[in-house]
Formats: structure tokens, C-alpha cells, sequence
């Protein structure tokens, strides 16, 4: 070999031990950098031996890293769940302590027990009054709060969106200068940089990423929705709502919803797109906010309201068994329709021939058809059927084109009669009641012992005119104010009702406490979507505890994410991070053949110098 030979390379052999010189210093410099990725030297060397390049790689996992985003996306959204079902724990309180709601509840029955045990005690009198106003003004509260959670949900989903936007904008310019300077010593910094707003941008969304021959990178959704391609293939926009309240819901139907949406629109033009309604959003800190706002929060906000809507109801509501009636072979009942207010409900009960399994029609009350077809909400279940009836047409016709064949309905004057198909019937009618609201404090052991705020205070009848009368109920429960002004309205039924007599204290403290009521399945109560049936006080007691059972099942599953995370984090480090004993070991080599080389170089120019002086 000749020294012009050796000479060069031992020289390309400093330049490249140089090269990894200065990557080694930057692995020991940024060791503890977030989203640092280490880096190494590596050299192609040309058949003379000589090094004609050192490319400067990244050393990670790129299948790890993938995963890593997508776990970064699950511990996102399952700890904003975590977080905001924490809170509202806070707002119920643990059951059995001084503020939880089943306990102020118990205290407002157990001061009517009392009133039972001593009804001319105005001391009672007093402590039941007291209590009451305590369990409505704790139902306001609850409800302010769940919608206070709702709106920083929607908050949280507005700040998301402008997050996403930025990090595609930022995504852009990191990523024309990757593609730009594919070979650049600078493109491993720019490739670390594009990958932190990348785990920046897996916070708020699912994202799955792929790069090009060029370098270049394109995102999509677990959804299979393209954001990203070179810069960003969508433009999110959120029209938030300040405004949200127990009746603001969101829909596909711009004229429906109370909330906002996300629309996404392509960059290369195209109509708008919900991005909510096509479920585009799966997993992160969007996904688990919009998941709050629109389903878990409503439906807490509907337990709420399903509690004052039957402590209303059982202490206001009469029911009018209606009276048998033949008609030849055919037998049923007829009931007297009086005093029947809007909301208020008629059921048919009825019995299936020949399995003997027993069914339900309820005829809810509208005022006209405007109001009708009744919402999703007071939908029904396989053993009931539930209809609006427009009372200011036919009635009887109504229900007759409700119910179909196998009976026969007729307007009675003041009510109607329902009866089966006689012999051979395939459907045997066996009960039909109705069930008017006491709208005063005189007439009958029922009265509006609590009225809605929201509507001038009138009784609760579950009316549907203008709205649900049960949506935001919660929000509006009030004591009346007619019981404020005179307690012994508590008592007496009437005027010559003595001011001893238990009768009304007792039907109040047995309709909360030991009648059986059937609970909507909008509740969701343990996770049920059936009507439920059982006392106002087990309601109670259920609310509050699937309320700690779904906050500790929101803690156990972010808990698992967040290991699951801590495990996919700690594979990704193995490669990607620097390890500084390592690099030390690393210099030590780098050190020993830049003075080989250095030796070599030292050692040609001497024998040069030789040949030279000969």
C-alpha cells in the first residue's frame, strides 16, 4: 500500500471518528431531553477501504414507538374520564356521609316519620318543610354541578380541536424540511422534533402514521380518516356553545342540538363534515370529553332528574281504577278521564294469550299534536308500549288505532272503555288506570308537595307541551310555596280535617318509601337500559352508589392504561434512549482510533519527510 493511500485513509478515518465524536456528545448532552431520540454513526467504506460517508441514524423502534401513541392516546382518555368522574363523586359525596344525597334524602323521610308519629307537632311540621327544601336545594345543586362539568367538557373539546389544528400546522413546516434534506446532518433533530409534536398530537386523537420513499409523513385515524399527508389533508373547526343546560343535547340535526360540534372540511375542498356523527374521533383527551359531555354526564344529569321527577309525582299523583264492563262475551274497563293534565298518563294492562305473559300500553297526554310523537326519551320497553294521545281530537280513536285488533275502545263521555274481543280472544284486558296530578292543597290526601320553578311553580304532571317537563327538572325542583305559607296544609286534607289526623303524612312517607314505582330506562342505573321497577328510597341508594362504582371503575381502567403506557414507554426507551455509561464506552473506542489514525498520519509525514531529504 502506498503512503498517498494511507495517508488518505487515515485521514476519511478522522473525519468519520469525528463525526462520532460529536454525535456522542450530543447523546451525553441531551440525555435527560424529552422526545431525544440517540443517535449513531454509520460509515460506508468504498473497496480500497477508504470511508466515503458517515450517515448519522436515529435508533428506535419504530413498531414500539407506533404502539406508544396509540397507548399515549388510550391513557388520555381514560384519564380525562378519570378526572371528571372524580369530580362528580366529589358533587354526589360518599354515601352515607352528611351531604351525599341518599342521606339528606333519608332525612327529609324521616322527618315525615315523625310528622306520622306526631302530625299536630308544628316543631314536625317545621323539620319536614326544613328538609325538603334541603333534598330540592341539593338536587339544584347536583344538577348545576353536572353541568358545570359539561361545560368544561365542551371547553376541553373546543381547546382540543385548536390544539390539533396547531400541531398539523407545526407538523407541516418540520415536515417540508425533512423531505427537503433527506441526508442533512440536522435531519435527525428535525425527525426527533416532528416525532414530539406527533406524541403531542396522540393526547387529543388516535393516530396511526406511515412515511414515504421521500420521508415524508401521512396520519390517519384508527377511524381510517386521513388528517395528514405532507401538511394537513383536514381543517377542524368547533362552534362552541357558553351556554349548555340540562336540555342542551347534541345532534346531527343542526336545528336539534343545544352543544357544539366538530366539523372537519379537506383542505382540497369538499363539503363539511361531522366529525362527532362519523365518529371520528376514538380515543384521546377529544374522544373521552365529547364521551363526558354527551353520554356519561347526561345520563347522571337524567338520574337526577328521574328522582325529583317521581318524589313529585308519588306525592302528587292520584290513581283512578277504572270500573269493570261487559259488552256480551267481551269483558274490560272503562275509567273516568278527570282532572287528567298534561303528561299525565292512562295504562292499559293486559294479558297475552295463550303464553300468559302480561303487557302494558301507557297513553301519555299532549294538549295537541304539535307535541307529538312523544321523544326518544319516553320511549318505553318490550313489556310497555308507550303513546301520546292528541285530547283535543278523538280520543278513543287514538287509542283504538294504538293498540290494534283484539280490543275495542269508546269515549264515554268523561272517559273511556277498553275491552277485549270476548271468546277466543287472544288478549284478555285485566286493569285499566288513570292517573291525574293534584294540582291544589285541598281535596285529596295527594297534593304538589313539590312544584317546578321553571314553570311558575306548577305541579309536576311530566308534560311534554313546549319540552320535557323531566328534562333539567332537577335544575327547577322547588318546595311549594303554598306549604311554606301554611304547615298545616301538611295535615289537613280539608278544612274538617283534624289537625291530629295521620292520613296525609302517612300516604307521603309510604309513596316514598314503600311504593313500588317504574323507573325510565334513561337512568342507566347499574348499567341497565330496562324500566326498573322499585321504591324511591332504593332509587335513591342506587344512584349514589353506581355513582362510586362507575368513578372507581373510570380509576381501575385509567390505572391499568397508565401501566400499560409505563410498559410500551419502557420497551421504546431500551433502544431510544441515550445510555451514558454506553456513550463513555463508545468514546473510549472513538478516542483510541482517532489517534491510530492521528499515528498514522504522524508516521506517513515522517516517512515522507525521509524520502524527501534523500
Amino acid at each position: 500500500m502506498g503512503l498517498n493511500s494511507s495517508l488518505n485513509m487515515a485521514i476519511s478515518g478522522l473525519r468519520s471518528t469525528q463525526v462520532g465524536l460529536n454525535i456522542i456528545s450530543q447523546n451525553v448532552a441531551n440525555a435527560d431531553s424529552p422526545g431525544y431520540v440517540r443517535r449513531s454513526v454509520s460509515t460506508v467504506e468504498t473497496q480500497g477501504g477508504y470511508t466515503t460517508s458517515s450517515n448519522v441514524q436515529r435508533l428506535l423502534d419504530k413498531i414500539v414507538q407506533h404502539q406508544l401513541w396509540q397507548e399515549s392516546a388510550g391513557a388520555a382518555y381514560t384519564s380525562t374520564r378519570a378526572d371528571a368522574m372524580s369530580k362528580l363523586d366529589e358533587l354526589f359525596g360518599a354515601p352515607g356521609s352528611a351531604t351525599a344525597l341518599d342521606s339528606v334524602y333519608n332525612s327529609f323521610t324521616s322527618a315525615l316519620q315523625a310528622l306520622e308519629d306526631d302530625p299536630s307537632s308544628y316543631t314536625n311540621r317545621s323539620a319536614v318543610l326544613d328538609r325538603a327544601n334541603e333534598l330540592a336545594n341539593r338536587l339544584n345543586g347536583l344538577s348545576n354541578g353536572v353541568q358545570d362539568l359539561r361545560r368544561q367538557a365542551e371547553s376541553g373539546i373546543a381547546s382540543g380541536v385548536k390544539q390539533v389544528n396547531d400541531l398539523l400546522d407545526s407538523l407541516t413546516s418540520v415536515n417540508a424540511k425533512i423531505v427537503g434534506s433527506p441526508n442533512d446532518a440536522s435531519s435527525a433533530s428535525l425527525r426527533d422534533q416532528r416525532d414530539r409534536i406527533v406524541a403531542d398530537l396522540s393526547q387529543y386523537m388516535d393516530v396511526r402514521t406511515s412515511e414515504d420513499a421521500r420521508g415524508s409523513l401521512s396520519i390517519i385515524t384508527t377511524s381510517g380518516t386521513q388528517i395528514f399527508d405532507g401538511r394537513p389533508a383536514v381543517k377542524f373547526s368547533f362552534d362552541q356553545h357558553e351556554s349548555i343546560g340540562p336540555e342542551s343535547q347534541w345532534n346531527a340535526d343542526p336545528a336539534k342540538r343545544g352543544v357544539g360540534t366538530i366539523t372537519m372540511r379537506s383542505s382540497s375542498g369538499g363539503g363539511a363534515i361531522d366529525a362527532i356523527a362519523n365518529r371520528v374521533f376514538k380515543s384521546g383527551e377529544i374522544a373521552a370529553n365529547i364521551e363526558l359531555r354527551d353520554k356519561t354526564l347526561v345520563q347522571a344529569q337524567a338520574q337526577l332528574d328521574e328522582i325529583a321527577a317521581q318524589m313529585s309525582s308519588a306525592l302528587s299523583d292520584r290513581e283512578v281504577a277504572g270500573t269493570p264492563v261487559t259488552a256480551g262475551a267481551a269483558t274490560g274497563f272503562q275509567v273516568d278521564l278527570t282532572g287528567l293534565q298534561a303528561g299525565n298518563t292512562v295504562t292499559l294492562d293486559y294479558k297475552v294469550q295463550p303464553s300468559g305473559e302480561t303487557r302494558r300500553f301507557t297513553f301519555v297526554r299532549a294538549e295537541s299534536a304539535a307535541s307529538l310523537p312523544l321523544p326518544a326519551s319516553a320511549s318505553g320497553d318490550a313489556g310497555n308500549t308507550v303513546v301520546g294521545i292528541d285530547f283535543s281530537g278523538d280520543v278513543a280513536a287514538q287509542i283504538q288505532a294504538a293498540v290494534g285488533t283484539g280490543f275495542t275502545v269508546a269515549n264515554t263521555g268523561t272517559g273511556i272503555s277498553i275491552v277485549d274481543d270476548g271468546a277466543g280472544n287472544t288478549r284478555d284486558v285485566l286493569g285499566l288506570t288513570a292517573r291525574p296530578t293534584a294540582t291544589g292543597l285541598n281535596g285529596s290526601a295527594e297534593l304538589p308537595f313539590f312544584v317546578d320553578g321553571g314553570r311558575n311553580n306548577a305541579a309536576y304532571t311530566g308534560s311534554y307541551e313546549g319540552g320535557s317537563q323531566a328534562a333539567g327538572f332537577a335544575a327547577r325542583i322547588k318546595l311549594n310555596p303554598g306549604l311554606i305559607a301554611d304547615r298545616s296544609k301538611l295535615v289537613q286534607i280539608d278544612p274538617t280535617t283534624p289537625q291530629g289526623d295521620g292520613t296525609r303524612p302517612s300516604l307521603l312517607l309510604d309513596r316514598l318509601t314503600q311504593s313500588q314505582r317504574n323507573f325510565t330506562r334513561a337512568t342507566g342505573v347499574d348499567g341497565s337500559t330496562a324500566t326498573s321497577t322499585g321504591t324511591i328510597s332504593n332509587f335513591v341508594q342506587r344512584v349514589v352508589s353506581s355513582t362510586g362504582q362507575a368513578v372507581e371503575a373510570a380509576q381501575r381502567l385509567d390505572e391499568g392504561q397508565q401501566v400499560a403506557l409505563a410498559t410500551v414507554q419502557s420497551r421504546f426507551q431500551e433502544t431510544a434512549q441515550v445510555n451514558v455509561d454506553q456513550e463513555m464506552s463508545m468514546l473510549i473506542e472513538l478516542q483510541n482510533a482517532y489517534a491510530a489514525n492521528a499515528r498514522i498520519i504522524s508516521t506517513v509525514k515522517e516517512m515522507m519527510d525521509m524520502l524527501m531529504r534523500v
